[in-house]
C-alpha cells in the first residue's frame, strides 16, 4: 500500500487475520519492534468544557499551524461572546487526528514567554489528541511527530474526504529514535528557540497592534 509516499509489503499468515479488521497498517510488520505508546502516553482531550468569554485567546484550529519547522503557531486574540471549548494548559504537546499524515503538532507555549501569568489555559477547536512523551521531552518528540520517518507511517485513517486516526492506531506506529541522552540534547536546544520565538513573535504583534492604532488615529 502507498500512502504519503511510503510503499511497504507485509504477508500475513491466515492465523494473524482478524476478523472485521481491514486496515492494512494494522498487519504492517514493524521492524523497530518500539511503537509510539513505547515512549509515550496518548488521551484524547475530554475535560469538561469552558465558557470562551474567560478566555483571552480565540480557540486553536489547525489553520493556525503553521507549515515547516515553526515552534509557533498563530495564537489570536479572542473576539467571541459565546461558545464553549475544551481546554488545556501550559507545554501540552497536541497531535492533529483529521488527516493525521499532515502533521498538525504543536506545544503551548508557557506563559511568562508571552508575558502572561501563570496558569494559563489555551481553547481549542479541532480534533486534538494529548501526547505525553515518558521521557518528558516534549520538544523532541514535537519535531519528531512532524517528521517525514513518522508522518510516513500514519495510516490514512477512516471517516470519508475527513479521515481521522484513532488512538489505538497512533499507539501502534513504529518508532526509531535516538537513545535518551541525544534526545535530550536535541530537546534542550528546541526549548531555547521556542522560548524566544514566543517572545519574539508577542514582540512584533505588539509593533503590529501599535501600527494599527497609529493608522486608526490619523484616518
Amino acid at each position: 500500500m502507498k500512502k504519503n509516499g511510503y510503499t511497504f509489503f507485509t504477508i500475513a499468515n491466515t492465523c494473524q487475520i482478524e476478523s472485521g479488521v481491514w486496515n492494512p497498517y494494522h498487519y504492517k510488520e514493524n521492524k523497530s519492534n518500539d511503537t509510539l505508546s513505547d515512549f509515550a502516553n496518548i488521551k484524547k482531550i475530554k475535560n469538561n468544557k469552558q465558557d470562551i468569554s474567560i478566555s483571552e485567546f480565540a480557540p486553536i484550529e489547525y489553520k493556525n499551524i503553521p507549515k515547516g519547522e515553526l515552534l509557533t503557531f498563530s495564537l489570536e486574540d479572542n473576539s467571541l461572546e459565546e461558545g464553549r471549548y475544551s481546554l488545556v494548559g501550559e507545554q501540552v504537546l497536541l497531535f492533529g487526528t483529521m488527516r493525521a499524515y499532515l502533521g498538525n503538532v504543536l506545544v503551548t507555549p508557557k506563559a511568562n514567554w508571552i508575558g502572561k501569568r501563570s496558569p494559563l489555559f489555551y481553547p481549542i477547536n479541532s480534533e486534538f489528541v494529548q501526547i505525553i512523551p515518558k521521557d518528558k521531552l516534549l520538544y523532541f518528540w514535537w519535531g519528531y511527530l512532524k517528521s517525514s520517518l513518522f508522518l510516513n507511517q500514519i495510516p490514512t485513517g477512516s471517516g470519508g474526504t475527513r479521515p481521522r486516526v484513532s488512538v489505538d492506531n497512533l499507539e501502534k506506529i513504529p518508532i526509531s529514535v535516538p537513545i535518551l541522552r541525544e534526545r535530550e540534547k536535541i530537546n534542550n536546544s528546541l526549548i531555547e528557540i521556542a522560548e524566544q520565538s514566543w517572545i519574539n513573535f508577542m514582540t512584533c504583534r505588539k509593533i503590529i497592534k501599535q501600527t494599527n492604532s497609529l493608522d486608526e488615529h490619523y484616518a
